[in-house]
């Protein structure tokens, strides 16, 4: 099981992905949504808003229920960022959870 300064260090790496993405990916993605992701195997939870193509970290969610949640387990989040495992293919095998709606998940294939 990795550990959560490792887990940190990843999401701190994917989060600066979307916000470097090109101009073109951008426009496809909802202009305002609130993101939780979850390890559940190190009980660690952190949200973030994604607003007009930036992404702010938050120490707690505001008083709604997430736009769209991520749940990956530690070591296959790392297995993800480094190249090991295809988000695609974790997703199809259940190794990742994703719950959004439905244009949601359209336009987040287009980045993951």
């Amino acid at each position: 099981m990795a550990s959560v300064e490792e887990v940190e260090v990843v999401l701190r790496d994917l989060l600066g992905r979307l916000e470097n993405v090109d101009e073109t990916t951008r426009a496809l993605l909802p202009s305002k949504r609130t993101i939780e992701a979850r390890c559940p195997d190190l009980d660690l939870i952190r949200f973030a808003l994604w607003e007009r193509g930036r992404i702010k970290p938050l120490d707690e969610l505001p008083n709604t229920r997430p736009d769209i949640r991520i749940s990956v387990r530690s070591d296959d989040l790392l297995a993800i960022a480094s190249g090991e495992l295809s988000f695609s293919g974790a997703y199809t095998s259940s190794r990742v959870r994703l719950d959004a709606s439905m244009s949601d998940l359209l336009r987040l294939r287009a980045l993951l």
